[in-house]
């Protein structure tokens, strides 16, 4: 009896003495240490429940002709598809999410990647749903979702679709769509506002936002989200449907070693370069969102600056025909529609012209330093941007809708006047109060001078 409680005793001891806990410890440390990290996730939220199915198919098939290997990236994709314009891949409509994965036939033209189960948006990898990919609750429970599932040290969002820009609601894809659009549902007739993305996205982390839509980069879109990433890529012009090209961005980005937030802006922009090297009026940005705010208030002091020098006619006529025919703009070809400028080019031709705007001296010098200075905050704001035609520092800014070329509308949209009633303004026309136009015309406002100003 003795020797069996001894024996007993023994290994009580031996079974606490002998460390295991520690020793498994050690063990779960080195293997956390060896796992590897995913540095990105990458969210691409693709809004084709409208006329661009199909080229949102092509887009999610050069997603998978990339060989990720080992990166540590994870892509995830929320595709919502439209019943009419695109038969493939068993011609479902409804809304699902993939996982990328590559495609061991390289690029085809069948989704090869795995659906995910997502209970933030109630979405099932063996069911249909159809959800409203204008709701910006769809898009921050998107987030959510990738950000429990695939943690990462950096977070990208793409936005994929249409960009309507400031467009009257004759000349919309969806009924009633005065403001800024991000992402157009045909099937519940709906938009996403620019100021409801913004909502959508706030404090979410992201490292990276880019815009794979028409007029992405543009101050109306940076000013509302530019606290919540560091940096913005997107095109401040009409872009095709064709997109991105997501086999090359993915390609040349993992093979970069420092997977850094920078790496990333400089693939999207040299993917686009090579793609639309060719295409006239073809453009992207790289915008410093933190930026942002500094080119804003210069931008409104060089806007005040040429408002307060037009005094007659005689000058507004000169500042309007610079913005109308000589100023680089873009808009779309079917009217009506919305121009914008190049704000660096704006600046400058209505430096040029400011002797013909003014004879006061002190005026003059005012204009000419605030367009210097204008072009120092488009230095830091646009540090690399691409253009077919070879200018620098690209983003545009809204003026006004047209009629035809160079006919403007009698008005803007209540949705861009300050002080309007129209609901959900965006930040900046509320912030602005040297450019944008007023619900009672003020002598400080650059367009209340150019469009309304009884002189």
């Amino acid at each position: 009896m003795k020797n069996t409680c001894f024996y007993l005793l023994l290994l009580i001891l031996l079974a606490f003495s002998g460390c295991p806990l520690d020793i498994n410890r050690e063990t779960q440390a080195q293997v956390q240490e060896t796992k590897p990290e995913r540095k990105w996730t990458f969210i691409i939220y693709m809004a084709a429940d409208n006329d661009l199915e199909a080229a949102a198919i092509s887009n999610f098939n050069e997603l998978e002709a990339v060989r990720y290997g080992s990166a540590p990236v994870s892509v995830i994709v929320l595709l919502d598809r439209s019943p009419y314009y695109d038969m493939t891949n068993g011609n479902w409509s409804g809304t699902r999410l993939y996982e990328i994965v590559s495609d061991p036939f390289g690029l085809s033209s069948t989704i090869y990647s795995p659906r995910l189960d997502c209970p933030e948006l109630g979405l099932s990898n063996n069911s249909e749903t159809e959800l409203n990919t204008a709701d910006p609750f769809v898009l921050s429970r998107l987030i959510d979702f990738a950000k429990r599932a695939y943690p990462a040290e950096h977070y990208a969002l793409i936005m994929w679709g249409h960009g309507t820009g400031w467009r009257s609601r004759a000349n919309s894809g969806v009924q009633n769509t005065p403001l800024k659009a991000v992402a157009i549902d045909d099937t519940h007739g709906q938009y996403m506002s620019l100021p409801s993305f913004g909502r959508a996205i706030a404090g979410m982390g992201l490292s990276l936002i880019g815009f794979d839509t028409c007029y992405g980069a543009i101050l109306e879109v940076v000013y509302q989200i530019r606290g919540e990433a560091s940096l913005f890529v997107g095109s401040e012009g009409e872009i095709l449907s064709s997109g991105w090209n997501y086999t090359a961005l993915f390609n040349d980005f993992l093979q970069k070693p420092g997977l850094s937030t920078a790496d990333l802006g400089n693939s999207i922009q040299h993917q686009y370069s090579q793609r639309y090297g060719s295409l006239g009026n073809a453009s992207i940005s790289q915008i410093q969102l933190s930026q942002v705010g500094n080119l804003f208030t210069k931008f409104n002091d060089f806007s005040g600056a040429v408002a307060s020098s037009i005094t007659t006619v005689e000058s507004r006529n000169t500042a309007l025909d610079q913005v109308l025919h000589n100023v680089e703009k873009y808009y779309f070809t079917s009217f009506p529609s919305d121009l914008y400028v190049d704000v660096f080019d704006l600046s400058l031709k209505l430096s040029v012209v400011r002797d013909s705007i003014t004879q006061d001296a002190g005026q003059r010098q005012a204009i000419l330093n605030a367009a210097n200075e204008l072009e120092t905050a488009l230095s830091f704001a646009v540090p690399s941007s691409w253009a077919q035609n070879g200018t620098a520092k690209k983003i545009g800014v809204h003026v006004i809708p047209l009629q035809g070329a160079v006919v403007p509308a009698s008005s803007h949209e209540p949705a861009y006047i300050r002080g309007s009633v129209a609901m959900d303004k965006n930040a900046f026309v509320e912030d602005s109060p040297h450019w944008a136009p007023n619900s009672v015309p003020q002598s400080g406002s650059l367009l209340d001078k150019l469009f309304y100003w009884p002189f």
